[in-house]
């Protein structure tokens, strides 16, 4: 679709561009703002976990996840997660002494 200079709707879907553009920067400097906080915050709760309890595994992937954002400026990349998840969650490997005939 084509639009003149002067095209009313043209002139509509820019505005709305600009204003969802200011949003978005908006809303990551708030988040970079209060992100360290909301990291600190997850720290002290994880460290309030009994060590050795079912929940210890997901606390500590999320504490470490967490950090790992905090490492980067963008997102944590998908090999990260499963290196991650993969530390705290082990597969479950054959058992060597069990066979089957």
């Amino acid at each position: 679709m084509w639009h003149t200079p002067d095209c009313p709707q043209w002139a509509v879907m820019q505005i709305g561009w600009e204003a969802g553009s200011r949003c978005i920067k908006e809303q990551d400097a708030w988040a970079k703002d209060v992100f360290p906080a909301a990291c600190e915050r997850l720290k002290q709760a994880a460290a309030a976990v009994p060590s050795g309890t079912p929940a210890q595994p997901f606390v500590d992937a999320l504490t470490e996840l967490v950090q790992a954002q905090a490492d980067t400026t963008g997102f944590v990349v998908l090999h990260r997660w499963v290196e991650i998840l993969g530390r705290h969650f082990l597969p479950q490997l054959p058992d060597p002494n069990h066979t089957t005939e």
